[in-house]
């Protein structure tokens, strides 16, 4: 059980790269939210500076005035202060490394000066300017803007663009592995793992190469494509509400798949696209709770999943036309 830091009030804070890849830059963070830090859009802040980056390399969670940094099974590991991590709290001054770059938490102590690593730097040393604008005038170099991300829920389309950078999260099979090739485009290993029946790692393949809407989009082609006329009331549903996420990636319509999907009691592939569209923001508990984030790999996994169920639900003698008929569908997606 993490041990409580006290009197860190948080009230603006970042983590700028001290030492390495992006050697300035600077993240902003906020009380109540979460950042994912890694080497592809798939996270909040991306550094594709950094190869050795995993895709969503670690989150660092504000809340109740305390600072969570959690490595996400990241292939290199996260470090603080030379100790490799899973989950611990971080302190002003805190640096921690991740690939070939070291972050540094700076945390403003609420009068305009910031605490590092205990001291603080006074307003006459340090100015804060709006929530993208930090400024540093005793740095001796010129330090980065922050670059805002886009919204990653509005991203559609192929967001991993080759084999070699597929997430660990994939979790694909060994003979699967042996094919990845460096630069290989995701299109042609698809094919790749078709053509030696690896059906599943293609759909895994799939799932995690896209962006959340086009994962959900992809994986509600793929059950009515196997279940066609026979889709009953309560995966319509669940259907439904995933198709209107995907045209619309509110909070409102999130929450709207999730209770179509605990209708079907999760026992359908339709009920698991349902819960791709669910799993791909805001809290995992109730709106009125501690937000509890969900990992940012359990879309894919659902909309992968959702795909697997499908093609065996009716007359699975059929699944290996049915997985051809999905990575058809695909196409359309990673081309």
């Amino acid at each position: 059980m993490p041990t409580t830091i006290s009197h860190m009030p948080l009230t603006r804070a970042y983590l700028e790269i001290i030492e390495g890849p992006g050697l300035g830059r600077r993240i902003l963070l906020r009380e109540g939210q979460v950042r994912y830090v890694g080497r592809t859009n798939q996270a909040d802040d991306c550094c594709p500076e950094n190869p050795t980056l995993s895709s969503v390399h670690f989150s660092v969670r504000w809340f109740a005035g305390q600072c969570e940094l959690k490595d996400l099974n990241s292939a290199n590991g996260t470090w603080r202060h030379g100790k490799k991590i899973n989950e611990t709290l971080l302190g002003p001054g805190d640096e921690i490394k991740a690939g070939k770059a070291t972050f540094r938490l700076v945390v403003d102590d609420g009068t305009g000066g910031a605490s590092v690593a205990g001291a603080s730097v006074g307003a006459g040393s340090a100015s804060f300017g709006n929530d993208s604008d930090f400024s540093d005038k005793s740095s001796p170099a010129p330090v980065a803007p922050v670059i805002a991300p886009a919204d990653p829920l509005q991203a559609t389309g192929l967001i991993v663009q080759s084999a070699a950078a597929l997430p660990e999260t994939a979790q694909l099979g060994d003979e699967a592995k042996a094919m990845l090739v460096d630069d290989m485009p995701i299109a042609q290993f698809v094919d790749l793992l078709a053509s030696r029946e690896h059906f599943l790692d293609a759909l895994r393949t799939v799932a995690h190469s896209l962006a959340k809407r086009s994962a959900v989009q992809w994986a509600g082609l793929c059950v009515r494509a196997a279940c066609g006329e026979d889709l009953d009331g309560l995966d319509e549903v669940a259907l439904n509400a995933a198709d209107a996420w995907v045209a619309n990636p509110s909070e409102e319509l999130r929450r709207k798949a999730q209770a179509a999907a605990e209708n079907t009691e999760f026992k359908t592939a339709a009920s698991w696209v349902a819960m791709a569209a669910f799993f791909s923001s805001g809290s995992m508990g109730p709106s009125t709770a501690p937000v509890v984030p969900p990992a940012p790999h359990l879309t894919s996994h659902a909309a992968a999943g959702a795909a697997m169920l499908a093609a065996v639900a009716r007359q699975p003698e059929k699944a290996p036309e049915r997985y051809a008929e999905f990575l058809r569908l695909a196409k359309e997606f990673i081309k």
